[in-house]
């Protein structure tokens, strides 16, 4: 059934994985049938690369396949995945990272130790790109912390027992320890720093 699903418009199957009604996507109940098979089979191949692990929980969703069905299911998933132009860089950057780790237990059976470890770090590189590629870059941007006589800290949802209060808390501390004021402006810098916060017209 794979040449028949290969000929469905990708839209199509997405569609159909949304609603899961075949008949206002047209397509046949046993080629819908299929395509929930190797889905599912693909989602389990994301977490597990072994294909009898795969196959068994499988046919646990399906207990009418038989296990060389469930087998074939995933292959055909992975097939599916292969061929299809609109997979993220994230899906085939994981992909690989799979492949390297089978690579290198080949490589470890034949005690290839150099390759193998090769073929680890190349896994290593694949998984860091596809984490890379999934998280928000504007969630990785430095976000600067200003502390200033007029800023009301509660508009911003924070407690005012919180960083202004922890920041004023220390200050006090250090001007309180009787050491040389060079000392004191070094302890203050690195609390500064520490905070994330830009010192502007506090009065020390």
């Amino acid at each position: 059934m794979l040449p028949d699903l290969q000929k469905l418009p990708v839209d199509i199957v997405e569609r159909f994985l949304q609603t899961r009604n075949a008949e206002s996507c047209g397509i046949p109940a046993k080629l819908a049938e299929y395509i929930l098979q190797i889905n599912y089979a693909a989602n389990l191949h994301k977490k597990n690369s072994s294909i009898n692990d795969c196959a068994r929980k499988l046919q646990k969703e399906y207990p009418g396949l038989s296990m060389s069905t469930c087998r074939q299911r995933v292959y055909d998933a992975i097939n599916y995945l292969n061929t299809d132009c609109t997979v993220t860089a994230e899906a085939w950057n994981l992909y690989f990272a799979d492949e390297m780790m089978k690579l290198r237990d080949i490589n470890l059976i034949a005690h290839n130790f150099k390759e193998a470890r090769f073929c680890m770090q190349e896994s290593r590189k694949y998984r860091i790109a596809a984490s890379e590629s999934a998280i928000n870059p504007d969630l990785k941007k430095f976000k600067q912390q200003l502390v200033s006589p007029d800023l009301e800290i509660t508009r911003m949802g924070i407690k005012k027992q919180g960083l202004l209060g922890a920041y004023k808390k220390a200050i006090d501390i250090i001007k309180g320890r009787d050491i040389p004021e060079t000392e004191k402006q070094r302890l203050i810098g690195e609390v500064e720093r520490e905070l994330n916060i830009e010192d502007a017209e506090y009065g020390q």
